[in-house]
């Protein structure tokens, strides 16, 4: 009976301690696969946080919105974290070590080559948000000084604007480009209006190496502890796999 009761009691305290989770409000952008999976609740990042905080006493619970809205309300004390973010973008929060790493690039159809910065210039451009702040000064220039540049919160958009010849070139990280695309194609396939074109990446970006952002510095520090474990025991390579990625920019695909 003894041991029944000590089992009992271990039972209750395990419920409780689930119950005593402290919600941790991640903001993430509305959809950015493989990295964030909304319709899945998953993603490559998405598994790192969550498998991070096992065991913390925190339950991560993910909030869906504009890129530029979630590090709007960590600031506001809305949020409690925020995935993506470069030292110098935020003033009040903590900031992770490196989680992974973005491989920017320009996409365009086969009739048109860019060779540098500069020939963005003159054509019409659709980028990712913050892209001013991520892509380097002499990104925020041509920015400045193109009328026809835009930021768009919805990224699977842009792939379609592409295709369809609404916009000239399009600013992506290499791996959301090609779901997207292959999802695009597929889609066309079906309904038998698939027209083959052909894209053209252009590699005018360094690597951007991405950290999570915190308002608690316990909250950033356990998460440190958690990222190094990870790497360690090979759980964080294993989480990418899971994607058909990896830390090797050697993975990343060069064309469609």
């Amino acid at each position: 009976m003894g041991f029944l009761n000590r089992l009992l009691r271990f039972t209750l305290l395990l419920h409780m301690g689930t119950l005593a989770a402290e919600p941790l409000r991640v903001g993430v952008n509305f959809a950015i696969p493989p990295y964030v999976i909304k319709h899945q609740g998953r993603g490559i990042e998405l598994d790192l946080l969550t498998q991070a905080f096992v065991g913390s006493g925190y339950e991560p619970r993910f909030i869906y919105l504009p890129l530029e809205r979630t590090f709007r309300m960590l600031e506001e004390g809305k949020l409690d974290a925020i995935i993506n973010v470069k030292p110098g973008m935020l003033k009040h929060a903590y900031l992770s070590q490196p989680v992974i790493t973005f491989h920017n690039r320009v996409f365009t159809l086969d009739d048109r080559v860019i060779h540098s910065i500069a020939d963005l210039k003159g054509v019409r451009v659709s980028a990712f948000q913050r892209a001013r702040q991520i892509l380097g000064e002499d990104f925020a220039s041509m920015a400045a000084q193109n009328p026809r540049y835009e930021e768009v919160a919805r990224q699977q958009s842009q792939v379609q604007m592409l295709l369809l010849g609404r916009t000239d070139a399009v600013i992506l990280e290499q791996r959301v480009f090609y779901y997207y695309l292959a999802q695009q194609r597929e889609s066309e396939a079906d309904s038998g209006r698939h027209a083959p074109v052909r894209v053209r990446q252009h590699a005018l970006f360094a690597p951007t190496h991405y950290h999570f952002a915190f308002r608690r510095a316990t909250q950033q520090q356990w998460f440190d502890r958690q990222l190094a474990r990870m790497r360690e025991d090979g759980r964080y390579e294993r989480i990418l796999a899971s994607y058909e990625a990896s830390s090797s920019a050697e993975n990343i695909k060069a064309s469609p």
